[in-house]
């Protein structure tokens, strides 16, 4: 897809989750190769899945090297920041850091549901199941690999406000574009305000996914 709107918002997203998997890696002490590994897992895994459920082989990040620059780039960025600050600015940092990764993490998972959704509206638009299949999966699919990697339980699968921020902008991006034919940068913009709104706010209010639990029943 060439739209210059796409093209933003694809590089926005590898750079925000590259960077989040990058202080993912640190906070868990993980090695320079670790590092990479969790960044560029993050980054482009949500795309290489997407890539392949439309059959699009080999994926995008394996054609355009543009994708392993910016991984390098925020890894030696990040890193460098790291271990170079003095002690004083550190201790600020790694107090900072789980803000930094969640708000990094929140402008990936935007981005990122605006490609993918994109992508599914340009080449099926009858198709909406799969259209907003594709923007939640290529949005969510880098954090899991990230978390599962980072030893973690990924955070779509828990009580948090996540996938559910990329379904709705997903779902609001494919209502704009195809049947009321709203431009596509507008539906764009609007679509990763929401997404990233939803989940920032949700963060913000601690709000969660109901969880079913088991009622209690009291003894006569």
């Amino acid at each position: 897809m060439d739209a210059i709107w796409w093209q933003i918002f694809d590089l926005l997203g590898t750079t925000a989750f590259a960077v989040s998997g990058v202080f993912a890696a640190i906070s868990r002490r993980m090695d320079l190769f670790g590092i990479f590994v969790l960044s560029a897992a993050t980054a482009v895994g949500g795309g290489i899945i997407r890539d392949i459920l439309i059959g699009n082989i080999p994926p995008a990040a394996f054609k355009n090297s543009i994708y392993l620059w910016i991984i390098l780039g925020s890894m030696a960025v990040i890193t460098i920041i790291v271990r170079y600050f003095n002690i004083r600015m550190w201790r600020r940092v790694v107090g900072k850091l789980s803000i930094w990764y969640l708000v990094c993490d929140a402008i990936g998972l935007g981005s990122f549901t605006v490609t993918g959704t994109l992508l599914g509206c340009f080449y099926y638009p009858d198709y909406w199941i799969l259209d907003i299949t594709l923007g939640v999966l290529t949005a969510v699919g880098g954090g899991v690999i990230r978390d599962v990697l980072a030893g973690r339980i990924p955070g779509v699968l828990r009580k948090e406000v996540y996938a559910t921020a990329s379904l709705l902008g997903s779902i609001f991006l494919y209502g704009a574009v195809i049947p009321f034919e709203v431009p596509l940068e507008v539906g764009a913009i609007v679509s990763f305000s929401v997404t990233v709104a939803i989940r920032l706010v949700a963060i913000r209010l601690h709000l969660n996914i109901p969880r079913i639990r088991r009622v209690r029943h009291r003894r006569a």
